[in-house]
């Protein structure tokens, strides 16, 4: 079976854009990884015998936090936004690759979100729709894919 992105790049389509996502993404997943650590430490120092009572139970807590930041770190970093003549591509996934192709003709909407750091920091959220799937992402740049979204269903029609 073929890999998806590899598949993609090799495709007749040229790529236009891409669009990667900002890093200010990564600080809460980060973050519950850091304070994670903390009851995996606990759990390897002490061992299992000591997970039950007050303690245990917020080591586990803390440890979900931990799993839960380095999933979405992978997350982040394995996803990837495309636009070609024609589509808008979201790639993502972390053991097995998911792959959504919005077509520029059919686009409804788009709705641009940015907060005064994002204006500061060069980030928002800009969200697509179509008849049936809305995708959003925290993007670097999302006035620069806006325009180029913009700028291929003009040329589309």
């Amino acid at each position: 079976m073929k890999d998806l992105l590899t598949d993609f790049k090799t495709s007749s389509e040229s790529v236009n854009y891409e669009a990667r996502v900002h890093w200010i993404s990564y600080v809460i997943p980060v973050f519950f990884t850091i304070i994670g650590s903390m009851g995996v430490l606990y759990f390897l120092l002490l061992g299992y015998k000591f997970m039950l009572g007050f303690m245990g139970i917020i080591s586990l807590f803390l440890i979900f936090l931990f799993i839960k930041g380095i999933i979405a770190v992978i997350r982040n970093k394995n996803t990837k936004i495309y636009v070609t003549d024609s589509h808008l591509s979201f790639t993502t996934g972390i053991l097995g690759k998911t792959r959504s192709d919005l077509s520029l003709n059919k686009l409804e909407g788009m709705h641009l979100q940015q907060s005064f750091l994002g204006k500061t920091l060069n980030f928002g959220t800009l969200v697509v729709t179509t008849g049936g799937m809305t995708h959003s992402y925290f993007i670097e740049n999302p006035m620069e894919l806006r325009n180029v979204l913009l700028h291929s269903q003009k040329r589309s029609d």
